[in-house]
């Protein structure tokens, strides 16, 4: 079992400090991805801290047999989306 998976069986068991390290080991990459696509930091920071909410609320969703890190970039792709589309 990889890192991200016990990560995200913790999640699963709503287990905060594996929500806390699933961010710190990928709040950065998305981070950077957000500000190149964003000027505005708020709205960089709404993107980000909504991957994560979406990680803890539907936890399923991030159980598949794909990458942790691909699954939370389209995570955020599709919150992007629909941002820039209220904007």
């Amino acid at each position: 079992m990889t890192i991200d998976e016990k990560l995200m069986t913790g999640i699963r068991n709503r287990d905060k400090q594996a929500l806390s390290e699933l961010y710190d080991r990928y709040h950065r990459i998305l981070w950077n991805i957000a500000r190149q696509n964003h000027p505005d930091q708020s709205v960089c920071e709404q993107l980000v801290t909504h991957v994560f909410r979406t990680v803890w609320t539907k936890p399923q969703d991030f159980m598949q047999n794909r990458k942790m890190l691909a699954m939370l970039i389209d995570c955020y792709r599709s919150q992007s989306m629909v941002s820039n589309n209220k904007i």
